[in-house]
């Protein structure tokens, strides 16, 4: 899952703007949307225990890598 994980978060990162779960589910090669939710949810939280400048955010079914509001 680690390899998908990294997969996500590159995407996320490169694309910087809102990316529902059909894009991103092509551009990582992910075919499972049950399983590229479980993945965000993880990395999701994998990011509020890190205790980061960045956060995954959901905005309907769209998701997106943001700086934190305390670090604009």
């Amino acid at each position: 899952m680690q390899e998908d994980k990294n997969k996500v978060e590159a995407v996320l990162f490169t694309t910087g703007k809102f990316t529902d779960l059909e894009e991103l589910s092509k551009l990582c090669g992910i075919g499972s949307v049950g399983y590229l939710k479980e993945i965000l949810q993880e990395l999701t939280k994998d990011y509020s225990l890190r205790n980061s400048a960045l956060e995954i955010i959901e905005q309907g079914s769209k998701f997106k890598l943001n700086i934190k509001k305390d670090y604009l």
